[in-house]
């Protein structure tokens, strides 16, 4: 029923709301969770690459994948550090040191390989110390870029669970072609009886924008985050459905969260405390992706999954 107190603009973003949900949500099916066959370690001596070896095995594990490590620093050290890496594990590959730079020795090592999942530190081939807390290096950058494949960036030494990772946090910004691939790889790499959050965020500057077309359009509306909020949460109604789905079948705890920016950031600091693993998904074609996901990477003191497409 009409109502004289509702503005019309309110009126016609609820309508337009409800057409999208319409053309968008459909029936949802569970996704077919993505595990990786191959890792690739890709070590530059720092000491995220014990990190990067533990969480690898652990993996390998739990899914039977093969493994190799690759030494891809610039230039050698003199010290044989795949054997220092190494020593102990059974089966793990040592892969031959490819000629260029280091970012050209694991694009070339993953191509001939034909690895399937790659990690490395990050930054790689940088003290962390010294480059800082903006700054995921070059070769993180190039990797991007170029990588066919997902990759797993550690930012900051930890001890990995037997069985990591009990929590996995899938974020979202806005529509990206990557998403169900990322989504996928979530579902996939979440340890059995874990627990899976979907994080819509609400970017600041989009909700400022939103605001002040409003404001503009009628001074009297006052809009809040939480309108803004509802609608991202619905515009997002089938990946919500099937990973509640997802996560029914492959017997997983899944939940869905709604925030702004400082808010997702302040969760975020509860998760990496229990080293959970962000997974975010690459979309190449859109410039403000590259932006999210380096940003993501930057601020996490947790494993990154990047899943480009």
């Amino acid at each position: 029923m009409y109502d004289p107190s509702e503005r019309k603009i309110d009126r016609d973003v609820e309508e337009s709301m409800r057409l999208f949900q319409r053309s968008q949500v459909g029936e949802a099916a569970p996704l077919a969770p993505l595990q990786p066959k191959r890792v690739l370690v890709a070590a530059d001596g720092s000491s995220q690459d014990a990190t990067s070896i533990a969480v690898a095995d652990r993996l390998r594990k739990r899914f039977g994948c093969e493994l190799a490590v690759l030494d891809a620093r610039d230039s050698a050290a003199g010290d044989d550090l795949t054997n220092k890496l190494t020593a102990g594990l059974q089966d793990v590959e040592q892969l031959t040191k490819p000629s260029g730079e280091s970012f050209e020795q694991i694009l070339s090592a993953a191509e001939s390989w034909k690895c399937d999942l790659l990690i490395l530190p990050c930054p790689y081939g940088r003290d962390f110390e010294k480059v800082g807390a903006d700054s995921a290096g070059t070769v993180l950058d190039v990797l991007l870029a170029r990588s066919p494949i997902p990759l797993i960036a550690i930012r900051r030494p930890f001890e990995p669970e037997a069985a990591p990772f009990q929590r996995v946090v899938f974020s979202l910004w806005r529509e990206n072609e990557a998403a169900v691939l990322a989504a996928s790889w979530a579902a996939g790499m979440i340890a059995p009886g874990g627990h899976l959050r979907l994080e819509l965020v609400l970017e600041e500057e989009f909700y400022e924008n939103i605001r002040d077309v409003m404001g503009a359009l009628d001074e009297s509306i006052k809009f809040d985050a939480e309108k803004l909020c509802n609608a991202l949460a619905a515009s997002h109604a089938h990946m919500h459905r099937t990973l509640q789905k997802t996560a029914t079948a492959h017997n997983f705890v899944y939940e869905l969260t709604v925030c702004r920016e400082a808010e997702a950031h302040e969760m975020d600091v509860t998760e990496e405390a229990s080293h959970a693993l962000f997974a975010v998904g690459l979309e190449r074609s859109d410039h403000a992706s590259h932006g999210h996901v380096q940003d993501r990477v930057r601020r996490a003191a947790s494993p990154v999954l990047v899943a480009p497409r």
